[in-house]
């Protein structure tokens, strides 16, 4: 589990194709503490570490995964947002996040104002229930608050801070996002969808 707070900002430094999987060789400042069998959020997809090394460790992602998530698209040099799985000890700040992602969506605008950067992407129509006005999003594994709604697309208020220190800083309009929407909310959904067809 996970809160959606980046930890860390990541930098692939090898990809590697092995049949219908991809393998990820990531270089962050975390390396040292994480063992094999960890599970870290890369751009909010939940993977299992595979292998570390001295100055890296590995994930592999799975074809149904790259399908649904941006790492289809992820390269050397790329930089990816990590956070590693919470103890249940530690402070949960952020909102509850799985790391399952359920789309990926495209950025329509990055505006940039004194104190703030506001993000819209743009959700499939079956996606867009899922979302509701200040709100919880998760963008590339980000906890983000809700700020507007209009049609299918949505925006979020940065801070500079989390803008700087996370790979929204090296995204551009167009890129694609992953995105998991609040899981409670994705309970209420079904929930309710089930009463009205009984």
């Amino acid at each position: 589990m996970f809160t959606g707070i980046i930890e860390s900002l990541g930098k692939i430094t090898r990809t590697q194709t092995k049949g219908n999987n991809r393998i990820f060789s990531i270089s962050t400042s975390f390396t040292s503490a994480v063992k094999i069998s960890d599970s870290v959020a890369i751009n909010g997809c939940c993977l299992t570490v595979t292998d570390t090394q001295k100055d890296v460790f590995q994930v592999e992602a799975v074809s149904e995964t790259l399908k649904m998530t941006n790492l289809l698209k992820v390269k050397a040099g790329d930089y990816v947002n990590l956070e590693r799985a919470r103890q249940i000890s530690d402070r949960w700040e952020g909102h509850i996040v799985q790391g399952h992602i359920d789309e990926m969506a495209k950025i329509t605008n990055i505006r940039k104002t004194p104190g703030l950067v506001t993000l819209e992407v743009e959700l499939s129509r079956e996606s867009s229930i899922n979302i509701v006005d200040k709100g919880s999003i998760t963008i590339d594994g980000i906890s983000l608050t809700i700020a507007k709604i209009k049609d299918q697309k949505c925006s979020v208020n940065i801070v500079p801070f989390t803008f700087d220190h996370t790979n929204l800083n090296h995204k551009r309009i167009s890129d694609w996002v992953n995105v998991e929407f609040d899981v409670i909310g994705k309970y209420v959904r079904k929930y309710l969808d089930e009463r009205r067809s009984r």
